[in-house]
């Protein structure tokens, strides 16, 4: 029927993806190697000619051929498994509400300062809202980033614009999960660590700040629970690590930098492999559930405990 997407057999579509994803890489790859050649023969040799060419051809490749393949996969992902998706999101989470009571998006992650570091640019993808076990929650994948100039060139005689990504990872919000007496707001200091690093309190106070609503220092109530909270959610992944935790009100948000991503699948995974696309997709949602669970079940949300 016309206006109808073709529903595609999973050999044809590992074909489509496979072509877009090789497309996406070698743009990607090419137009950064020249970009980059471009940018070192800044230093090396001041032929002005050369640099444009190489610089307008590696913007050329991500735009002309980068981009579009990763456009082209991101629609087929939707148009031929967006169904089963859907699906696996209600059947874990329930049906999400036709107007969010707990958004993620610019407007709330300015005012719930998650970043120690004031971002001028974010991204949010995959949001949802739904329910575990009682427990009424949002969350989506987020990027933060700003803007930085400094000088560079030989003699530091020019200055340079650049973005800088601040946080890269998940943001979620929990409805009524804490004691409402609770006012606490967790900022990571962006301080180079070690896992465990955080393990006694005057290790905790260097790597974090801890302040109230109204600016406040928070310090007594990170009690000996809320430190250990923070350790296992560090602990969930490799590449987790803490970026801002609020509890205030009665709720939560967490921000937590980390590689696993949510109601999605990995960028570096071979998409070739549908049934493996299907199945990291239900992981995804299965590594929420555990995290709301480990939120759920901490006695640091209840208020109890004393700092050491």
């Amino acid at each position: 029927m016309k206006g109808q997407t073709e529903k595609l057999t999973d050999a044809q579509l590992s074909k489509k993806l496979g072509s877009c994803q090789k497309a996406e890489s070698i743009g990607m790859l090419l137009g950064i190697l020249c970009v980059v050649s471009g940018c070192i023969l800044m230093f090396v040799k001041r032929d002005i000619i050369l640099i444009c060419v190489l610089v307008f051809v590696g913007v050329a490749l991500f735009l002309l051929v980068a981009k579009p393949a990763q456009t082209k996969k991101k629609a087929l992902l939707q148009q031929q498994l967006g169904g089963y998706f859907r699906a696996e999101l209600t059947r874990m989470f329930g049906v999400e509400p036709a107007a969010p009571a707990l958004p993620i998006d610019r407007a709330y992650l300015k005012a719930a300062k998650l970043s120690a570091v004031d971002f001028t640019e974010c991204t949010v993808t995959d949001f949802h809202e739904g329910e575990h076990k009682g427990l009424r929650f949002s969350a989506a994948n987020v990027e933060l980033r700003r803007t930085v100039e400094e000088k560079s060139g030989p003699d530091n005689d020019n200055w340079m614009t650049r973005t800088e990504t601040l946080f890269r990872g998940i943001v979620v919000r929990c409805k009524d999960i804490c004691d409402p007496a609770l006012d606490i707001a967790l900022n990571d200091m962006f301080q180079e660590r070690k896992k465990g690093d955080i393990t006694d309190p005057a290790a905790f106070r260097k790597h974090f700040t801890a302040h109230t609503a109204d600016g406040r220092e928070a310090d007594d109530q990170v009690t000996p629970q809320l430190r250990d909270l923070v350790q296992k959610l560090e602990a969930s992944s490799a590449s987790a690590e803490l970026c801002g935790l609020v509890l205030r009100g009665g709720d939560l948000t967490l921000a937590l930098n980390t590689r696993y991503v949510f109601a999605d699948v990995p960028e570096e995974l071979d998409l070739r492999d549908i049934d493996g696309i299907r199945k990291w997709y239900t992981a995804s949602l299965t590594g929420m559930e555990r995290l709301l669970t480990l939120l759920w079940e901490s006695p640091a949300l209840s208020g109890a405990g004393a700092e050491e």
